[in-house]
């Protein structure tokens, strides 16, 4: 499915439903060339039971592995949120320290973003990522080292902290949804048991080849279908659905209109 990534998500499940229903009517073709629709009905009994099972064990593999992706990919998505949040509360706990440290703590909250938005996020839909923790690991110098002036700012240390402990869990957070896909003998089950299933579909015969044809493509044109959903839902940050960076570009927005105050009016 990678090489369908450049393009939308409409022009994925055309190709993908044209391929699939494509490949098994072609095969249907070639049973019945070979197999009398007459030998065929003969089975209808036996086969009807048969496929039934067979079909009702894929689609409750097909529904578990859509569910489990989904669930996935909603993690991944409130993790980013999570992660630009703590990020914020950084840069709004910032207002209470005192200069140069205001800055110093400002300056390295938008080069985390900076980098997240413009780098990070473009190398995960690359799948090129590979963790760098400077930025972060700038923000944690300027905590640690700083020595507050005042209760004052030895609380908003401790906060700081805190949200930099937050920061960096979603963090590497982030880098595991990015990394791990679903296991390989999962994509042995979807697509061994699509071929199973949509092979099963071959053991009946209508005198009207137009009429199987159209209903087995159908068949498998949805099996497609849902293999594609699985397959952009289990990369949260590759595919043409993916997590979004807005989380990020809203605190740099942020940190935008707090450096350029609206003037204020009259």
């Amino acid at each position: 499915m990678d090489l369908l990534d450049r393009y939308p998500v409409s022009v994925q499940a055309i190709i993908v439903a044209v391929v699939f229903a494509g490949l098994t009517i072609t095969g249907l073709f070639l049973i019945r060339r070979l197999v009398a629709w007459e030998t065929l009905r003969e089975n209808h009994e036996v086969a009807g039971f048969t496929f039934g099972v067979v079909g009702a064990f894929y689609g409750v593999v097909l529904a578990f592995v859509i569910v489990a992706a989904w669930q996935r990919f909603e993690r991944a998505n409130e993790n980013a949120q999570h992660e630009a949040l703590a990020l914020a509360n950084v840069y709004n706990l910032s207002r209470g320290f005192q200069e140069p440290m205001r800055s110093e703590m400002r300056s390295a909250v938008h080069n985390y973003a900076h980098i997240v938005v413009n780098d990070e996020w473009e190398a995960m839909a690359k799948n090129e990522f590979s963790p760098d923790s400077t930025a972060a690991n700038r923000l944690w110098d300027d905590l640690v080292i700083y020595k507050p002036l005042d209760p004052r700012e030895s609380l908003l240390v401790d906060k700081s902290l805190d949200q930099m402990s937050q920061l960096n869990d979603a963090r590497r957070l982030r880098y595991v949804y990015y990394s791990d896909d679903l296991p390989s003998v999962v994509w042995i089950v979807i697509y061994v048991g699509s071929v199973i299933t949509i092979g099963f579909s071959y053991f009946f015969g209508t005198r009207f080849y137009y009429a199987q044809a159209l209903m087995c493509g159908t068949f498998a044109g949805l099996i497609g279908l849902t293999i594609l959903a699985i397959s952009e839902l289990a990369t949260p940050y590759q595919g043409a659905v993916h997590v979004s960076s807005d989380a990020f570009h809203s605190v740099l927005a942020g940190i935008a209109s707090s450096a350029n105050p609206a003037p204020a009016g009259r």
